[in-house]
């Protein structure tokens, strides 16, 4: 249900998540805190988008149970474990 729920997010988490992971890849640890700014900073605008966009059906969500808190905050919590699982995996060092 959260996936539903949070599908459309997905337009703007998957290309700034790759951005940040490739921006890590081509520049190492240097661009961490870049990356990191540019992740949260993109959260707040589409976790703002999200709220806006799907105002309109929340009372379905809230019908079955859900609050609109806990979705957001279980999107933005697995929005940023992807994104960083990809980061820590990128800065181990490889040897």
């Amino acid at each position: 249900m959260y996936f539903h729920y949070a599908r459309a997010y997905l337009l703007i988490a998957v290309p700034i998540t790759a951005v940040g992971w490739w921006t890590v890849y081509q520049r190492g640890a240097a661009a961490f805190g870049l990356t990191l700014f540019l992740k949260l900073f993109s959260l707040a605008v589409g976790l703002w988008w999200l709220r806006r966009r799907q105002g309109r059906v929340i009372f379905f969500y809230r019908n079955i149970g859900y609050r609109e808190r806990d979705l957001l905050l279980r999107t933005a919590v697995a929005d940023l474990l992807v994104w960083s699982f990809g980061v820590v995996v990128l800065l181990q060092p490889m040897g």
